[in-house]
């Protein structure tokens, strides 16, 4: 099936790409699309190729919440995260976009041509900037990331590392004022440290689906009305890393966090109400690990500036983070 070709002059054409027009580049790309793109606000969902399985599983039940909530899924058709993404979008029903780095008559990476053709089948799409006969070539995949971006109103890193290609897709989300949303990720492992980069520069730190809606400044849009639910053997709606975060009840009753503290705070020092937070959270702990909830008792903090707080400190390494949510001063 050969793909429809989209000019910048046709009725048609995506309006959101003129933003990528610099001086270098005169005019947005040509798109080659097959499928149809959905009417669907879009999020992407990106991350590493050789992701941790609580990865997987968790971006797979963030996509299917997402997808069910009203969403498209939009993401490069990779392996790994990529994939996990649109695999939850189709368990959920929902459309998704895969954003390819290759002409559609060279799907890459090869195994996934049937994830593809699914994509298509379901009432997905499958879109590039370049024509259906070119091969992958490394410099494509850049490109393809800054439409991936900028097609989508929140891009959503789920596991990265410092030099991983989502780093690319974020960068471009930021460039594009578009919203950027980070899963953290502990900063120690290679797998996070991309994470914690994109955190540190002013990315929101999100553990669910509804903290990606919150961030796009709710409500969702309708419910697919006849979502189905994830087959036996799939992960839950939305599963959770062992993350530095709130239980879900914990976040569900976390008031929005007030303009600009979307990013941690850069120091233990740092002047302010966010230094003085920091400084509390850090004499509530000890050797003995600490529950979030248990921090939030003792400094009378809600959950979401609790769980800044120990991001931040965790980034400076004088907080250690345990398993299901567990804190510890970091030994010295």
């Amino acid at each position: 099936m050969a793909s429809i070709e989209i000019l910048p002059a046709d009725p048609s054409y995506p309006a959101p790409l003129w933003a990528l027009v610099t001086e270098a580049e005169v005019a947005p790309p040509t798109l080659y699309l097959r499928g149809a793109l959905p009417a669907a606000p879009g999020v992407a969902i990106v991350g590493t190729r050789a992701a941790s399985d609580e990865a997987l599983r968790f971006t797979r039940g963030l996509a299917a919440a997402l997808g069910e909530a009203g969403f498209s899924i939009w993401s490069g058709g990779a392996r790994g995260i990529d994939a996990a993404a649109h695999e939850g979008a189709l368990d959920a029903r929902a459309p998704t976009v895969v954003v390819s780095g290759s002409g559609h008559a060279h799907p890459y990476p090869r195994e996934h041509a049937g994830l593809f053709d699914r994509v298509v089948a379901a009432g997905g799409a499958l879109l590039a900037r370049v024509p259906d006969d070119t091969p992958p070539l490394p410099g494509l995949f850049l490109q393809r990331n800054a439409v991936l971006a900028a097609l989508t109103r929140a891009t959503v890193v789920v596991e990265a590392g410092i030099e991983s290609g989502a780093r690319s897709t974020a960068a471009a989300a930021r460039r594009l004022g578009r919203h950027l949303c980070v899963v953290p990720r502990a900063p120690w492992d290679p797998r996070g440290v991309g994470c914690a980069m994109e955190l540190v520069a002013g990315a929101r730190p999100i553990t669910r689906a509804a903290d990606v809606i919150d961030v796009l400044g709710g409500p969702a849009p309708p419910p697919r009305r006849r979502a189905r639910r994830s087959p036996r053997g799939a992960p839950p709606a939305c599963s959770t890393l062992p993350l530095p975060a709130p239980p879900p009840a914990a976040l569900a009753s976390a008031p929005p966090a007030p303009p600009g503290e979307g990013a941690p705070a850069r120091g233990l020092g740092a002047g302010g109400e966010r230094g003085a937070e920091e400084r509390a959270v850090l004499d509530a702990l000890g050797a003995r690990p600490s529950h979030v909830d248990e921090v939030c008792e003792k400094t009378g903090l809600p959950p979401r500036r609790a769980v800044e707080a120990l991001l931040t400190l965790t980034l400076q390494a004088v907080v250690v983070e345990g398993p299901a949510g567990l804190f510890r001063r970091a030994l010295r």
